[in-house]
């Protein structure tokens, strides 16, 4: 694990102070375009999809987080709100473990920049017909937000990235926070 990455993110989670997030916008926005199932939220933090995700019906949830303290947070929210859900601590520049997810309904990424090779590895992870949703800032937001440009999506950076899967939809927010959503669906096997 990236014990950089680690520290940074156990530092910022742990004021014990922490309320439970809110499901960004972005998700409010598509969630329609989620098929029910079993769900993977990756980068996950402290749960603001994954709590929001497994308070609904018809939802089995796996949070995945590099920051074990973010992940005691969830825990801890989950508690609060009654909700059930699993929770994994990995760090996504490992690939090799992650091998034990497969077969997903859908799978979350909001706010967190995926490199091309984990878009990939997360296509593998889906279900025939499951839908991989990608929303994080973009460059506009990096323009007028001042936010660094390395956690920033170029302009239809993943419209291609990977031919197992056909792209549905592509939003890109005209306000603030500046997003650009990707909704793929896994392509069946004849």
């Amino acid at each position: 694990m990236s014990s950089e990455d680690q520290k940074k993110w156990n530092t910022r989670y742990a004021d014990q102070r922490r309320t439970i997030p809110s499901p960004p916008q972005d998700l409010i926005d598509i969630i329609d375009a989620l098929p029910t199932g079993k769900l993977l939220d990756i980068a996950c933090g402290e749960g603001a999809v994954a709590l929001f995700m497994a308070g609904r019906a018809d939802y089995s949830v796996t949070a995945l987080d590099i920051s074990d303290v973010g992940l005691i947070n969830l825990k801890r929210f989950a508690q609060e709100q009654s909700v059930k859900l699993a929770t994994l601590c990995a760090d996504l520049e490992d690939t090799a473990s992650l091998s034990q997810l497969t077969d997903y309904d859908c799978i979350t990424v909001f706010r967190y920049k995926p490199t091309a090779a984990l878009v990939r590895y997360l296509v593998s992870a889906l279900a025939d017909n499951g839908r991989l949703i990608i929303s994080t800032f973009n460059m506009r937001h990096h323009l007028e937000c001042g936010f660094s440009a390395r956690f920033c999506l170029a302009d239809e950076e993943f419209v291609n990235v990977d031919s197992r899967v056909s792209l549905l939809k592509l939003i890109s927010a005209s306000a603030s926070p500046y997003t650009d959503t990707y909704i793929f669906q896994k392509n069946t096997l004849d």
